[in-house]
C-alpha cells in the first residue's frame, strides 16, 4: 500500500536484489548499550518488531543468508543490537531486540537513545504481524516515534498466512493506514506513506517469498542509495 511514494519499477527491484546479493552480508558488531556502539560513517537503518513477529526470518531473507540473524520460537531471543554490513559497507542494517513479551525495559531505553541520537540513522522499519494487526505495544511504539519525530516505515510480516482469508490482510492495511495518517489520534506521526507486505519464510516448500525485493528497495531509498547503484549492484562512478 502506497500513498506517498511511487511503485518501484522492475528494473529498480532488480537493482535492489543485486545490491543485497552481489556480496555476502557481514556481521559487524553487537552492543547492549548505545554508548558501546562502534563508530559508523555510512547510512544505517534499524528493524524493530514485537517478540516473535518473524523479524529474524525476514532479515535472513532480506540479507539472502539463512543463518545471518538467529531464529528462535522463544520470544525475546534477540538480546543485543546487532549490526550487519550490506554491499561491502554501503549501508548498515541493525537488528534490534524485540519488544513486548520476553523483552526487558532497558532494551527500550537503549533503542530510543540510538534512534534519537545516532547521526548515521536514516529510518526504522517497524514489523507488524499480518495475522494479528497492531497490538497495544505496537501502538505505544508508533506514538513514541511520532512524538520524537523519528522516521519510520511499517512492514507487515507473515502475509502468506492470510491467503485463505484475504479480507484479514485488507483490514490490517486499512487499520494501519488510518492509524498513521490520523494526526489527531496519534501523538505525532513521522511515518512514510508506504506499507510493505512481506513473507520471508513461507511454510510451504517452494513457495515464493513476498515483498523482499520491495523491502530491499525501500532500504536503499531510506539510505539515499536509490540513485547511486547500477543494475549490477555496484556504485555509480
Amino acid at each position: 500500500m502506497r500513498w506517498e511514494t511511487e511503485t518501484p519499477t522492475p528494473e529498480q527491484l532488480k537493482r535492489a536484489d543485486s545490491f543485497f546479493t552481489r556480496y555476502p552480508p557481514q556481521f559487524l558488531w553487537s552492543a547492549a548499550e548505545f554508548k558501546r556502539m562502534d563508530f559508523g560513517n555510512v547510512p544505517e537503518v534499524a528493524f524493530l518488531g514485537r517478540s516473535n513477529v518473524g523479524k529474524s526470518s525476514l532479515l535472513n531473507a532480506l540479507l539472502n543468508n539463512s543463518k545471518m540473524a538467529s531464529v528462535s520460537s522463544k520470544p525475546g531471543h534477540t538480546k543485543l543490537m546487532n549490526a550487519f554490513s550490506i554491499n561491502q559497507g554501503s549501508v548498515v542494517l541493525l537488528d534490534m531486540p524485540g519488544y513486548g513479551h520476553g523483552s526487558r525495559p532497558e532494551w527500550g531505553i537503549q533503542i530510543l537513545k540510538y534512534l534519537s541520537s545516532r547521526k548515521q540513522f536514516r529510518r526504522a522499519f517497524i514489523l507488524i504481524e499480518a495475522t494479528h494487526g497492531p497490538k497495544p505495544n505496537d501502538i505505544q511504539l508508533l506514538d513514541l516515534l511520532g512524538a520524537n519525530g523519528i522516521s519510520y516505515q511499517l512492514v507487515l510480516s507473515k502475509v502468506d498466512k492470510t491467503r485463505d482469508e484475504p479480507w484479514q490482510l485488507e483490514t490490517v492495511f486499512s487499520v494501519l493506514h488510518e492509524m498513521i495518517t490520523d494526526k489527531k489520534q496519534r501523538l505525532g506521526t513521522s511515518a512514510l506513506g508506504e506499507i510493505i507486505g512481506t513473507a520471508g519464510d513461507p511454510p510451504k516448500k517452494g513457495a515464493q517469498r513476498i515483498g523482499i525485493s520491495d523491502l530491499r528497495w525501500a532500504v536503499m531509498v531510506a539510505a539515499g542509495l536509490d540513485g547511486l547503484i547500477t543494475l549490477s549492484g555496484k556504485p555509480r562512478r
